[in-house]
């Protein structure tokens, strides 16, 4: 009886002792970035989905700055940071080779659910849901980690790029390009000049809290960085383009569906006379871009590389 007794005791302290460990583990894996979250997978994340080849369009001359500079190896394992619907990561896994890995990390269930359905059963590539700011990657993991403007959304960006940093390997790099200045990226701006005529609402003021243009202060990105623990940090004003073969009418839909614009539009609750007025006179200003088959606007990105 009494070694009975005995083992049913050590099988509970064997129990609780696992179920302290799952406890802690599932805290850290747990979403924190609650607000990001639930934007990028109720609001922001179906508007990619169903905008997604004219954005990948628009952002194909940003995406190649990026591989262009990112130098990543038939080798490497890669971490892509806010992957979204899977382009990038996809773009990685046809550079690689045997041994080589990429994994596509984001933050919304929406959006790598679409990234699945688009590339299942692709070798030397998976996606996982998680939030790169206490998720737990494979310590001292990766060659290359990169991300196209998915990094900017952190709820406490050293703490992240920390973490992102214990999953590199020993002089691995990071790699990421993320907007400039709101004012020199056309793309973002064209349009709300007439929104603010019929709402008079203005662009908000751009700050240091998560969104498109967090990290658009290079002085900023590089005190994040540095408290983080990274070393041989560059930072690469980048003047550049966007450009789109659709038509002038199909542009000026996608600007009023994305980005302020859209928060300001759906926000006022206009009237169906009022909407068609402003798109009216945003498809002229797409109009006044438009050269041969192309409307072009001039975008400016930071391109950040740093190592471990």
């Amino acid at each position: 009886m009494r070694h009975l007794q005995l083992f049913l005791r050590r099988k509970q302290i064997a129990i609780s002792g696992y179920r302290k460990l799952k406890a802690g583990l599932d805290m850290k894996q747990k979403i924190i970035n609650i607000e990001q979250s639930e934007y990028w997978n109720e609001k922001s994340g179906p508007k990619w989905v169903k905008n997604e080849d004219a954005l990948n369009e628009r952002l194909s001359i940003l995406t190649n700055e990026l591989f262009s500079r990112a130098k990543i190896k038939e080798s490497d394992k890669v971490l892509d940071i806010g992957c979204g619907g899977g382009d990038t990561t996809f773009r990685v896994s046809k550079l690689l080779a045997d041994g080589g890995h990429v994994v596509g990390a984001d933050i919304s269930h929406t959006l790598l659910n679409h990234a699945k359905s688009n590339f299942s059963n692709i070798d030397k590539m998976n996606f996982v849901h998680c939030d790169a700011q206490n998720y737990s990657f494979d310590e001292n993991y990766f060659d290359k980690v990169i991300s196209r403007f998915g990094v900017m959304f952190f709820e406490n960006p050293s703490e992240a790029f920390k973490n992102i940093l214990g999953s590199m390997q020993t002089n691995g790099s990071l790699n990421f390009v993320c907007w400039a200045d709101m004012m020199e990226n056309e793309f973002i701006t064209e349009g709300m000049d007439v929104i603010t005529k019929y709402t008079q609402k203005v662009l908000p003021e751009v700050t240091k809290d998560p969104g498109p243009f967090a990290f658009s202060d290079r002085e900023y990105v590089n005190e994040v960085l540095q408290s983080a623990g990274f070393k041989n940090i560059n930072i690469d004003k980048i003047y550049t383009s966007i450009s789109t073969k659709d038509s002038a009418e199909q542009d000026a839909e996608l600007l009023m569906g994305i980005g302020p614009r859209a928060r300001i539009l759906s926000e006022e609750n206009l009237s169906g006379e009022k909407m068609s007025i402003i798109k009216s006179e945003i498809i002229q200003l797409c109009e006044k871009r438009q050269k041969g088959k192309e409307i072009t606007y001039k975008a400016c990105l930071n391109y950040v590389s740093a190592n471990k």
